[in-house]
């Protein structure tokens, strides 16, 4: 089961601890107690073994801890959350931790693998996750490869690639193979081909093809602590949409949508991706 950790404070004195929640005003006595507390307040969700594994770990009783917890923070149990845990994929190089930022936004559910992890489809295989791939270099063979292994492992799970492209950073659609909507490469190989039979304003899809046919990443321009500040925050505001178990608003038509981040000024827009005629999601379909 899935808990959603409410926001409450903690007031430390001498002999005691105040828990300030929506429930009151509680006063605890037990150290390990307030430990678990303080080590709640880093996530935003969690399930109810970690919440047992976490008091274990500080000597409680944890049946009894957890009854005492429930009557002093309102916790709310998320039953209905689709993705099991959220999995970030990153080759990620910048000044921003993006491990520690992300681990402060998102919570318990949480786990990260670098590009060139072997074992990450293994970690997926027949669960639903939200698994994000960050590049910061962007490797059209490796990013491909990655991709539909993902989606044959795992085809419950969404897939969103988020990569460099020009002075723009885009965040993709959420792809989820049991759902067959459009893919990353519905978009990107669309664009190479676009570039291939017409003279397009696209810089971008030029420098990939011909990056493609050579083996190597697509050369991009290291970012500044400004830039990837917009960037991450805007790849968490996306992250939150699709897992959060906030009362917001979506629609069918979301899973659709491509994010452009502008990097010179922070704007946003969005663009709908239609499917790739040629692309490899649509085998077997």
């Amino acid at each position: 089961m899935n808990i959603k950790i409410p926001n409450y404070e903690i007031l430390n004195f001498d002999r005691e601890s105040l828990i300030v929640s929506d429930v009151g005003v509680s006063k605890v006595h037990s150290q390990p107690l307030v430990n678990v507390l303080s080590k709640l307040q880093l996530s935003s969700m969690i399930t109810k073994s970690e919440i047992n594994e976490l008091l274990l770990e500080n000597g409680l009783d944890a049946d009894k801890a957890f009854q005492y917890l429930e009557k002093i923070i309102p916790f709310k149990a998320v039953s209905d959350t689709y993705f099991e845990k959220i999995v970030i994929i990153h080759d990620w190089r910048g000044k921003v931790g993006l491990e520690s930022l992300y681990l402060q936004e998102l919570g318990g559910l949480l786990e990260f693998r670098n590009i060139v992890d072997t074992n990450v489809v293994k970690a997926v295989q027949d669960l639903s996750c939200f698994i994000v791939i960050v590049c910061y270099s962007y490797n059209y063979e490796v990013i491909k490869k990655l991709h539909f292994d993902l989606a044959e492992a795992s085809p419950r799970s969404a897939i969103s690639v988020c990569w460099p492209m020009g002075d723009l950073f885009c965040i993709g659609q959420p792809y989820i193979p049991e759902i067959g909507n459009p893919c990353h490469f519905c978009m990107v190989d669309r664009l190479v081909d676009n570039k291939s039979v017409t003279s397009n304003q696209n810089n971008w899809a030029g420098v990939l093809a011909f990056c493609r046919s050579k083996h190597l990443s697509v050369p991009f321009k290291a970012l500044s602590l400004y830039q990837e500040l917009l960037v991450m925050g805007a790849v968490l505001r996306v992250i939150k949409f699709f897992t959060g178990s906030e009362c917001v608003r979506r629609f069918q038509d979301d899973v659709l949508y491509v994010s452009y981040l502008q990097l010179s000024d922070g704007k946003i827009f969005k663009d709908s991706i239609a499917h790739w005629y040629m692309c490899d999601c649509l085998r077997g379909q």
